[in-house]
């Protein structure tokens, strides 16, 4: 019946694909007015689990899931990293080199970096990109009252000069060991399209302005043709593209919570690509089951920290137990991480105790000086026991009024997180602890006010990287009204010994320096749990045959960096 249910999905979506096929767009010319290169035959179809809120790189406000696919193939920055990571030049001729004239640090702790920009360069409306449109950029990102400001790298920046058209000359404020890999974290700006609004209007226009939607205008390989509101996105290869015109003349963007009907759709040809959680592990593993060698490619990249949060504001927190850390540590003990390997990965996952990957070249250094919290339910009953709470006659903890303690669990949609749920909340449950799940629509991942506003705990995950894996533990990037609820400290945790680190780690040069700081701050973190890890989950991208060109190594979202070279059959 489930086969019938999942094949009749992928019938109906398959007929709405034939059905509503974008309208063909006209030609473009080529460089000089030169005739555009002949167009694929078809277009490259995609999906992606959700619709993008904006195709900016760097939005105003935080998106909430994975929509790298789109903001990919429409913008370019000043560098970019390749599939391992390593950054390279985009925009910009060259990156800035330490103790050269493109960065200098000056003895007060300040710094400057400087880019030149690659000549001809324009926006996709054919308007010439200037050093000016990223002085406006750091314009608009570090005005307070558009949620920005804080983050990182804008926070560390102190401005932005363009001394002619193709001079980009940025003042840091501090060291800042990222500045020359800046990526997508800053992207230029168009200043002949959002000037007017900035300079005349309150800042709720530039929120709300077109522009990062259905108007969205940008530097990337593709321009955006057509967008069909809950249906797709057409994007048209740009022929001034600063590495070359793409290879695929068209690309169909198609949005699709239904991992079964995704997994329907590749199966049956109507989708050549899947990407940004469209399928999952379990979807992975039936197309290469189906496919083989010969038919198709899903490349599993573990890079994405899926953990449990917990709540930190005691006006939210309802039970507040979990405020002690005693009753997190008990949770993290319970959590029996190899039933979640079995149940959800068919003991194929990459289950962790900490939130930088195993890769990481201080691993050995970091597995030695954490905290670690193996499945050992009598421990959990100690801690218990410690905190003031003991089982009653349902085998239940309570506290010594009797009042039962019952957990609220805030979980994302989805069949895995689904199973997940299951699994944790059963063994929790065997261990003493009464959990309240509560699902999120992948609709609500919008509302960052409600997934910072959860009582107890929130299963969710972040994006990979160690800057992140560190970041979310800092009140920076607590999530808080003033800031539109962005951050991904969402449950605004708060400890002065983890700022401190981030700081320094954030403004140290030496590498040596920084990984001892990376470990002192996740040495606090495991002690003091103020997030649970469980294991990395797979960043999924599966393309059948007639794709070529997707980075099998590629990590996380990264498998796109090449994306203008690809080619479709």
């Amino acid at each position: 019946m489930k086969a019938r249910r999942v094949l009749f999905l992928g019938f109906v979506l398959l007929i709405a694909v034939g059905c509503a096929q974008p309208a063909t767009p006209t030609r473009d010319s080529g460089p000089g007015g030169q005739p555009a290169a002949p167009r694929s035959p078809r277009a490259l179809q995609t999906v992606m689990r959700t619709e993008p809120p904006t195709l900016a790189s760097k939005p105003l406000a935080a998106p909430g899931i994975s929509i790298r696919h789109a903001t990919r193939i429409l913008n370019a920055e000043l560098d970019f990293l390749d599939g391992k990571e390593v950054a390279r030049p985009y925009l910009a001729e060259a990156l800035p080199q330490l103790n050269t004239d493109s960065w200098k640090v000056f003895p007060d702790g300040r710094m400057e970096t400087r880019y030149t920009l690659k000549p001809n360069l324009v926006w996709h409306d054919g308007t010439p990109l200037s050093a000016e449109d990223f002085a406006f950029a750091y314009r608009v990102y570090s005005t307070p009252a558009l949620g920005t400001s804080s983050l990182a790298p804008i926070a560390q920046m102190e401005g932005i000069l363009a001394p002619d058209d193709r001079t980009i000359v940025i003042r840091w404020r501090q060291p800042y060991p990222d500045a020359a890999a800046l990526k997508d974290e800053f992207q230029a700006l168009p200043r002949h399209i959002l000037g007017p609004t900035v300079e005349n209007e309150a800042p709720d226009a530039l929120v709300n302005h077109p522009y990062w939607t259905w108007e969205y205008v940008g530097l990337g390989p593709y321009k955006l043709e057509r967008w069909e509101p809950g249906a797709f996105i057409e994007a048209t290869a740009f022929d001034r593209h600063v590495l070359g015109r793409p290879k695929i003349d068209r690309v169909v963007i198609r949005f699709s919570q239904d991992e079964n009907t995704n997994l329907a759709n590749l199966l049956a040809g109507a989708v050549d690509i899947a990407t940004d959680r469209a399928i999952r592990f379990e979807q992975a593993m039936a197309l290469r089951r189906e496919w083989g060698t010969t038919k198709g490619t899903a490349i599993l990249a573990p890079g994405q920290p899926r953990f449990n949060m917990f709540q930190f504001r005691p006006e939210m927190a309802n039970p507040r137990a979990t405020l002690d850390v005693r009753v997190r540590r008990a949770l993290a003990t319970t959590l029996n991480r190899d039933a979640l390997n079995d149940g959800v990965f068919g003991g194929e996952g990459a289950m962790a105790d900490t939130f930088v990957l195993p890769s990481i070249h201080y691993s050995a250094q970091l597995n030695q000086a954490i905290a670690k919290y193996p499945f050992d339910p009598r421990k959990a009953e100690e801690w218990m026991g410690e905190a003031g709470f003991t089982k009653d006659r349902d085998g239940l903890f309570a506290s010594s009024s009797g009042e039962r303690l019952t957990i609220n669990l805030m979980v994302e949609v989805g069949a895995q997180n689904e199973r997940d749920l299951a699994i944790t909340e059963n063994t929790w449950r065997r261990a003493g602890f009464d959990i309240k799940p509560q699902t999120i629509a992948a609709s609500q991942l919008r509302d960052l006010q409600l997934r910072a506003s959860f009582p107890n705990m929130y299963s969710t995950a972040t994006g990979g990287g160690e800057r992140n894996a560190l970041a979310q533990f800092t009140t920076g990037e607590a999530a808080r009204p003033e800031g539109r609820w962005a951050g991904s400290n969402r449950g605004a945790y708060a400890n002065a010994d983890v700022d401190r680190l981030f700081d320094s780690f954030s403004t140290t040069l030496e590498r040596s320096e920084r990984d001892r700081q990376a470990i002192e701050l996740l040495k606090i973190v495991a002690d003091q749990v103020p997030s649970m890890m469980l294991y990395f989950n797979y960043y999924v991208t599966a393309h059948n045959a007639a794709v070529s060109g997707p980075d099998p190594n590629g990590f996380d979202t990264l498998v796109f960096w090449d994306i203008h070279e690809w080619e479709l059959r």
